[in-house]
């Protein structure tokens, strides 16, 4: 005889038949979820569907705000230099999207300007920061072979400045992706081996650093501490601190790696196309951090970019365009050219030759290279040599505008 009443033999029944139910209606609803006991089924099914449209998690917040302020926290730089810094750190963990990727060179005047502590804090925020004072030339291709650090090589004017030939040429080698590689004979057989030398790098120096260097570099230009100017010490775990920090930046640029890679930018033209491939990544970077962040990138190219003083024969070149533009005249001899260009007291060519006067031979010299060359025309009764506005345009249109 069966100990339950007929009315509870079917209560349980009931039961049993809803506990079948609920566990297939539970089937697949993952565990975080289906013992998260706050979460009504409602709340679970809204969930679901965000995930399955592929939205189980918020994008990542961006990091540059707390960037800033890690920087300024321990360093005395201009927050135009500031923000250069952080949009180099933040494009250096996607370097491999971009065709040319620019130095970061540390310039102080004198010791005693915060170098050594302004590298510790950008090694701090790196991708795989490896902090050197000294290498061979070896080396430089050995790691970016053994894994892309961020390379920051800290008493670089020690070394560099006056020196080794082979590691200026590598360390150059490595600002266009198709052509950082160079090439060694390795193992007994002396087998020729290809090696990269494509990973990010920080040269920190007392003094400018070779021209070559120089162009390839975002210049941040350190200066001493006034005595009113506060900065806090760098702690000696400053690595350790700064890894939720580095997950964090990390995390943002693979959230944005797609876009940044589909994006084109426009580069502001500032008469230096070198400089405008260096700052490229940095402008892409801030179009994806939005808000002021262009605006602020610009800012900085445009004024932390150094728009050098044209080569002598571009100089010349730019005058024979404007004595034509003046005169109105489609040819002139190389003597009349001479004595336009050189009766310009505000000039340079009354002692452009070692303190001599512009002559037509060194005319004919510098115009070469464009192609130009003097060519005999009538005047006259007489033939001397000259020049024909129509043989400079190509040249006007090439390197003048």
């Amino acid at each position: 005889m069966s100990v339950f009443s007929e009315g509870a033999a079917k209560f349980a029944e009931e039961l049993e038949e809803d506990a079948l139910a609920a566990g297939k209606q539970n089937q697949g609803i993952p565990d975080d979820l289906h013992y998260d006991c706050s979460k009504t089924d409602a709340d679970i099914q809204t969930v679901l569907e965000v995930r399955a449209a592929g939205g189980a998690q918020a994008p990542p917040a961006e990091p540059a705000t707390e960037m800033v302020a890690v920087i300024k926290r321990h360093c005395v730089i201009t927050d135009l230099e500031i923000d250069a810094m952080v949009l180099w750190i933040l494009a250096s963990y996607a370097m491999d999207d971009f065709r040319v990727f620019p130095k970061l060179a540390l310039i102080s005047p004198e010791k005693r300007c915060g170098k050594t502590t302004t590298m510790e804090v950008v090694g701090s925020m790196a991708k795989d920061g490896l902090i050197v004072s000294n290498m061979s030339a070896a080396t430089i291709y050995r790691l970016a072979e053994q894994m892309q650090y961020t390379l920051l090589i800290d008493e670089t004017d020690t070394f560099l400045k006056n020196g080794d030939a082979e590691i200026n040429g590598l360390i150059n080698s490595s600002h266009t992706k198709s052509a950082a590689k160079v090439t060694r004979c390795v193992g007994e057989n002396h087998e020729p081996r290809v090696f990269s030398t494509w990973m990010p790098m920080v040269l920190a120096s007392i003094g400018v650093l070779a021209d070559t260097l120089m162009d390839r570099s975002i210049t941040i230009n350190l200066r001493r501490k006034k005595s009113h100017e506060h900065t806090e010490r760098v702690p000696a775990d400053l690595n350790e601190i700064s890894e939720p920090l580095r997950q964090s930046i990390s995390a943002w640029v693979e959230a944005n790696r797609a876009a940044m890679r589909s994006q084109s930018v426009d580069v502001p033209n500032i008469g230096n196309d070198r400089a405008g491939d260096n700052w490229e990544p940095l402008l892409a970077v801030a179009a994806l951090l939005g808000g002021s962040w262009p605006g602020r990138c610009e800012r900085a190219f445009r004024e932390l970019t150094i728009v050098e003083e044209p080569e002598q024969q571009t100089m010349l070149l730019r005058d024979i365009q404007q004595y034509f533009l003046k005169s109105g005249s489609l040819r002139v001899t190389s003597k009349e050219l001479c004595e336009a260009l050189t009766g310009d007291e505000d000039g340079p060519w009354k002692t452009c030759s070692n303190g001599k006067p512009l002559t037509p031979h060194l005319v004919g010299k510098l115009l070469r290279p464009y192609g130009v060359k003097p060519k005999t025309m009538r005047v006259g009764d007489n033939t001397p040599r000259g020049y024909e506005k129509a043989q400079l345009e190509d040249a006007f249109e090439r390197y003048l505008s």
